[in-house]
């Protein structure tokens, strides 16, 4: 449909927000703030929106509630950085004030055309979704543009209150959308559609339908092309469990295949879950001028407790993390531009592990931990993190279960789930063992956990919050050791 003008802009409501935050930054307990990672001011972040590398930098958009620390009516937070580490913190970009979005201004993505910077988003107004358009030339300040694609542009078996979170791309000279959808039978969906100007949609076609009734809509929806291959994220709400894999209630995963733009079909060749950890969702990507694609999401979960709230805030993002495919699967490592901001190396090689091993420098709870094991004959070989006289998280190989663990159930606090979900105290992965070793990479920012798995063949995202900074390796049931350690401070 063609886009119609608003009459209300929304600086008011913004500066209101902005006002608010300077006003109230003060009260914010520290205690569990990150160093390095993304976060809201005050108030509540979620899913990442508008990722992107635009007018000479990257936005990063994000869902927002300045006036408290629990989901609600959401606005467009807005940061800024020239290195993925470093945020500088912007006015806040959307609120819900306009004449379809005064309920809500929900997830989306940005686009760059003509030196402009244009958000897509999801307005809601009465439990209505649609899809809108602001605009900004200086990357700052956005007029919206109005609705773009309405409820009578969705096929007619969608359900029109589910249906959000436009991921906008450029594809031939044509734009493309993907949108996450709900079929009337309930089946999660992902649909296509395209415009010449950003303007006028069409629909193209439902590329994904799971046709299993017990999942929900596919959430924010993203694609990136790689090595020949087109690959869609996406975060299905529901997913069943897999032995250790979707053990969360939500889940995000990854689709390898082809994508044919002009019939909307998407060939699939393999799929899999991202992250076999606790907290994470929403992932959005964006190419990087130097041709890599980086991906960033939620380091948080849905239907669960969330400790920092009562500190005043919730929610934050995981450290960007560069994608490759090797051999049709996604492998993740954390981006190369966290390397500068290492201090203080400590290294050691070669050293036979207890049942709890301790080293001299190697402590803290904002650091990295790069270490290879020889798993011997142990049954159980791993690593204490935020260690103290009471609490511990531990990340371990379970030579019984061939699973790397992740262990969060004695870090001294409690977190509260669904009870569809098993726990949220422990996560578990499958890697590949080879020669009898297994390498973590760690990094640690104070209340914040993320592990790296052989080179990035799977990782384990967590929040973890505890009194303890100490850090020890064990090894259970027999003989196991450490080939080599490499540990640095991140200061930023």
């Amino acid at each position: 449909m063609k886009a119609t003008r608003q009459q209300t802009g929304n600086s008011n409501t913004t500066s209101i927000a902005d006002s608010y935050i300077v006003h109230s930054l003060p009260a914010i307990k520290k205690t569990w703030r990150h160093t390095y990672h993304a976060m809201p001011p005050i108030g509540w972040m979620n899913d990442p929106n508008g990722f992107c590398y635009a007018l000479g930098k990257y936005h990063l958009f994000y869902q927002f509630y300045p006036y408290g620390a629990a989901w609600n009516s959401m606005h467009w937070g807005h940061y800024t950085s020239q290195d993925f580490v470093k945020w500088q913190l912007q006015p806040t970009a959307l609120a819900p004030n306009g004449k379809a979005d005064r309920d809500g201004c929900y997830s989306g993505s940005a686009i760059e055309k003509d030196g402009k910077l244009y958000l897509m988003y999801t307005s809601v107004l009465a439990g209505r979704q649609t899809q809108s358009l602001a605009v900004s030339a200086d990357g700052v300040k956005f007029e919206k543009l109005g609705e773009v694609i309405t409820s009578s542009d969705l096929p007619p078996d969608c359900v029109r209150s589910d249906f959000r979170d436009p991921k906008v791309f450029l594809r031939g000279g044509m734009f493309y959308a993907l949108l996450g959808s709900m079929s009337v039978r309930d089946e999660g969906q992902i649909l296509l559609y395209r415009s010449p100007d950003l303007m006028q949609w069409e629909y193209v076609n439902t590329i994904r339908r799971d046709m299993l009734t017990t999942r929900g809509i596919y959430e924010c929806p993203d694609i990136f092309r790689t090595d020949g291959k087109d690959v869609i994220l996406a975060s299905p709400q529901g997913y069943e469990a897999q032995d250790w894999r979707y053990e969360n209630m939500h889940s995000s995963i990854y689709m390898v295949g082809m994508l044919d733009v002009e019939k909307g079909v998407f060939d699939k060749e393999y799929e899999d879950e991202i992250d076999g950890g606790f907290d994470f969702y929403a992932p959005q990507t964006v190419r990087t001028p130097d041709g890599r694609i980086v991906m960033i999401a939620w380091m948080q979960m849905w239907s669960r407790t969330m400790p920092t709230a009562q500190h005043g805030w919730a929610g934050s993002m995981i450290l960007p993390r560069e994608l490759t495919l090797r051999d049709g699967k996604l492998f993740q490592s954390p981006v190369r531009e966290i390397e500068r901001y290492r201090w203080n190396p400590v290294s050691y090689a070669n050293v036979l592990l207890t049942e709890d091993t301790r080293l001299k420098q190697v402590c803290g709870t904002k650091v990295e931990l790069n270490v290879t094991f020889d798993l011997g004959t142990a049954g159980k070989t791993g690593v204490r993190l935020f260690k103290s006289a009471a609490h511990e998280v531990r990340v371990y190989y379970d030579r019984a279960l061939d699973k790397v663990i992740f262990d969060r159930s004695d870090m001294g606090v409690e977190i509260a789930c669904d009870a569809k979900e098993r726990d949220a105290y422990v996560r578990s992965v499958r890697v590949s063992v080879k020669d009898n070793r297994l390498a973590m990479r760690i990094f640690l920012d104070v209340s914040g956990c993320e592990v790296f798995l052989n080179g990035g063949e799977r990782t384990m995202t967590g929040n973890v919050y505890s009194d303890g900074c100490d850090i020890s390796f064990f090894a259970e049931g027999g003989d196991a050791s450490i080939l080599s350690l490499d540990k640095y401070d991140i200061v930023v």
